[in-house]
């Protein structure tokens, strides 16, 4: 099988005019904070989930369902893919925003195992099923989206913007949950307050499709269907042409893929289980981490359209290898909330520079006829594999172990594997690619 090593292409998307532009922006960024809010507050309220769900009110199983839907992502990724090298990245990103609040809203209207026994942990999982299904699409339709309306020289920058926007998702979910532990009793959130994060799920589902359905397809695209038309078996195309480049995607997601779900996906049961903290206490944590992680993002973005998408990824790789445990083990040991901010927040900064730069990497490694195909190949099976499985892996780690530092080591293997992977890699003198590829 022979691999097709990336090539320059004439740069023509710095013609986009702004207005088109800036809808573009909105749509992809604002639909990608509804999916990824969607996906993620299923973390914030696990242990309401533990005991509605399941019998004996264990967050081992809680995890295993929210890891399994990350199983489903690769078949949503090829399924959606498949559309959006073939119909379009608008329409693609139009039925990913509908599958995913449908599935979420899904959740908050589910019988519990009191009500039905064990259907509603099979209810459950089917949602979460859904919910991958569509998560595997969104991610390559958006980049190639965002990246395929980007000018040169900006598209660190712009792409960064949809990490930006998954992580403000998670922190909407995060002050949405503070809120309710706030101003309502435990009893409340137990028996039907966990429910209210999920049925909003519909209504921000809306807003998404409505912007997704006003803006044109990518100059890109229209472009490749006026000159040959798309590629008839894109999917085929990517395994065969584009293997080498995969493998790359796969390995350069790690740093992400493990850091997200470990560090702004997993902290807030950890820090409610492992260290102790207060309900009130776990989101204000959660939040500053957020924050960190939002701010840091644009900046690493327009850093590496200076110099270049892997030493930027590398570098966030290397500084998660050197301060993850030290991190965890401040949060771990001290009690202190301060200090647990602080250490979560250096952690999401390090994290921000292995995403930011993400998205254009992988959207200029592959040509337009299969960059959304490749894209979820490479991106969805890293994330099945070791990211998704990071809350269950972490879990069981440390009730294995009984060392509450357990899961820093398996964010620092991960974080090595990226490094490795894209220290390996070719590349062009600049370490990035001046324009996406056509074909």
């Amino acid at each position: 099988m022979q691999d097709t090593a990336p090539a320059l292409a004439i740069p023509g998307t710095e013609k986009v005019p702004p207005s088109p532009l800036k809808r573009a922006i909105a749509a992809g960024v604002i639909g990608h904070f509804v999916e990824w809010y969607d996906y993620g507050v299923y973390a914030y309220v696990a242990t309401y989930l533990a005991s509605a769900f399941f019998a004996d009110s264990s967050l081992l199983p809680v995890f295993a369902t929210f890891a399994v839907a990350f199983f489903a992502r690769p078949f949503g990724g090829l399924v959606f893919g498949y559309i959006g090298d073939r119909v379009g990245r608008q329409r693609c990103l139009a039925a990913v925003v509908v599958l995913m609040s449908l599935a979420t809203f899904a959740i908050g209207v589910l019988p519990t195992f009191a009500q039905i026994g064990v259907l509603a942990p099979a209810l459950l999982l089917l949602c979460r099923v859904l919910q991958g299904l569509s998560a595997g699409g969104e991610i390559a339709g958006a980049s190639s989206f965002i990246n395929e309306y980007a000018p040169d020289g900006r598209r660190g920058l712009l792409s960064s913007l949809l990490p930006a926007a998954s992580a403000c998702g998670l922190l909407f979910g995060s002050v949405l949950m503070l809120y309710l532990n706030a101003n309502y009793s435990r009893e409340f959130m137990g028996n039907w307050g966990w429910r209210i994060p999920f049925l909003i799920a519909l209504p921000l589902g809306m807003a998404g499709l409505y912007l997704r359905t006003r803006v044109e397809d990518t100059p890109l695209f229209r472009e490749l269907l006026e000159k040959k038309g798309a590629d008839p078996s894109p999917l085929r195309s990517s395994l065969q042409k584009q293997s080498r480049w995969i493998a790359v995607a796969f390995g350069a997601t790690l740093t992400y893929g493990v850091g997200f779900y470990t560090v702004l996906s997993y902290m807030p049961s950890y820090l409610r289980t492992v260290v102790g903290f207060k309900s009130d206490e776990v989101f204000s944590v959660t939040a500053v981490i957020l924050i960190a992680h939002i701010v840091a993002l644009p900046i690493w973005g327009a850093l590496s359209d200076r110099i270049g998408r892997r030493p930027v990824i590398i570098g966030a790789s290397l500084a998660l290898v050197c301060l993850t445990y030290p991190a965890f083990r401040l949060i771990a040991e001290s009690g202190s909330l301060a200090t647990a901010m602080l250490s979560g927040a250096v952690l999401s900064v390090s994290i921000a520079a292995g995403a930011a730069p993400l998205f254009a990497y992988m959207a200029e490694m592959f040509p337009t006829s299969v960059r959304a195909s490749s894209i979820s190949i490479g991106y969805n099976a890293s994330v099945m594999l070791f990211g998704g499985t990071a809350p269950y892996i972490a879990t069981y780690l440390i009730d294995s172990t009984q060392n509450p530092l357990a899961p820093s080591f398996y964010l620092m293997a991960a974080a090595a594997g990226a490094a490795i992977t894209l220290s390996l890699a070719p590349c062009d003198k600049a370490g990035h690619r001046a324009a996406l590829r056509r074909d």
